[in-house]
């Protein structure tokens, strides 16, 4: 009974292992209650809403507090569901899932209420605690997650191009020193005090408070300009290069999983699963969203990874769940769609174009086989029951 309501409870609050239903709810509410706290942290800080009101947002902390004290220790309660954990045990899968980052940052989450009610006189470390919740949206937020992942992997790259940047810096200061300091003692006196206007002028930001004063500083400005345009593109396309890459690994490593829970795959190897995937687009689609219209172009095939859709037959209606798959029949006989086709839940659709449909049962065989069989058992009439 335990175990059985551990993983019910590991349903609910790990993003994404249950994509409907409390889950849903518990993550919207868990983004809410974060984008709360940090409102409301920030705002107490304002002093002109009134001790009354700083009173109140003060103390709406100890329920973000409890509810984030909460969250953290049913995470630790429910590791030993983790995919990935369970074969450690109860208590070493708790501690490997506290040390991973996303967990040090609910811990840190915590840290406010707990020093509210130790040390409530250290308003600024509380308030930085607050503020740093904002990084736990990384759990709920694709993009937040990407972008980390990015910056870990392209960390070499990044240091470069900053190490780059500070080499720049040295000399755009130099030149600028050794140019002004006569002109203007008091701005470009020494390389430190030149350096400020560099980081402004390679920022290309100009604030107007250090500018030179002689036609060669002139010359050198415009020089420092145009290289800090070149400069700052280069970190800018490393992330955005990192990011598209991290976007498509992570688009195969989902459509991998979901072909691999297709029955109708359960027989490939590795090489024929990863080609498969890099085919597959994946669809979400609401409940009773049509799908394919009767009289349509056949020009894609279908696979259910979740959900549950409906075929309206000319004489019935067949309920597809989990692992089944349909728009073949006009695919493969290159005729119009026959049937029109509803989602009846949420679903998660794989979605194979025709052109590759014919391609890859042609180089799998076993798969062709199962396909036809499936279509000759659909072709036959119903049992009167």
């Amino acid at each position: 009974m335990r175990a059985s309501l551990r993983r019910v409870v590991y349903d609910i609050v790990e993003p994404g292992s249950k994509p409907y239903g409390l889950a849903v709810a518990f993550d919207r509410l868990s983004i809410i209650v974060i984008l709360a706290s940090i409102a409301c942290a920030v705002i107490a800080t304002e002093p002109s809403i009134g001790s009354d009101w700083q009173r109140d947002l003060t103390d709406a902390e100890y329920g973000f507090g409890a509810f984030f004290s909460i969250e953290y220790a049913l995470r630790l309660w429910t590791a030993p569901e983790h995919p990935l954990l369970a074969k450690l045990g109860r208590w070493r899968s708790r501690v490997e899932l506290a040390a991973q980052p996303l967990l040090i940052l609910d811990l840190l989450g915590v840290f406010p209420f707990i020093l509210m009610i130790a040390a409530p006189q250290r308003h600024e470390t509380i308030l930085t605690l607050q503020v740093i919740r904002f990084f736990r949206l990384a759990r709920y937020s694709p993009a937040l997650a990407t972008l980390g992942r990015v910056l870990i992997s392209e960390w070499r790259a990044l240091v470069a191009s900053g190490v780059i940047g500070l080499g720049m810096l040295l000399v755009a200061g130099t030149v600028m020193h050794l140019i002004e300091h006569d002109a203007q003692p008091d701005r470009f006196g020494s390389v430190p005090a030149a350096m400020y206007w560099a980081v402004v002028r390679l920022a290309t930001v100009g604030y107007g408070d250090v500018v030179p004063v002689t036609p060669l500083g002139k010359i050198a400005t415009g020089a420092v300009i145009v290289a800090g345009l070149i400069f700052f593109a280069l970190p800018v396309a490393i992330i955005a290069t990192g990011f598209l890459s991290e976007i498509r690994r992570r688009d195969f490593i989902v459509s991998y999983g979901m072909v691999e829970r297709v029955p109708l795959f359960a027989g490939l190897d590795a090489a024929a699963i990863s080609e498969l995937a890099s085919m597959l687009k994946s669809r979400k689609l609401p409940r009773d969203a049509v799908i394919i219209r009767k009289g349509d172009d056949a020009d894609s095939m279908y696979f259910i990874a979740n959900g549950e859709v409906e075929v309206v037959l000319p004489d019935r209606t067949v309920q597809l769940h989990q692992g089944d798959f349909f728009g073949e029949m006009a695919v493969l006989g290159r005729t119009k769609r026959n049937a029109t086709v509803i989602a009846r839940q949420p679903c998660e659709l794989l979605v194979l174009d025709a052109a590759d449909v014919l391609k890859f049962i042609e180089q799998n065989p076993r798969v062709d086989a199962a396909v036809h069989e499936a279509m000759a058992a659909r072709r036959q009439p119903p049992q009167p029951s």
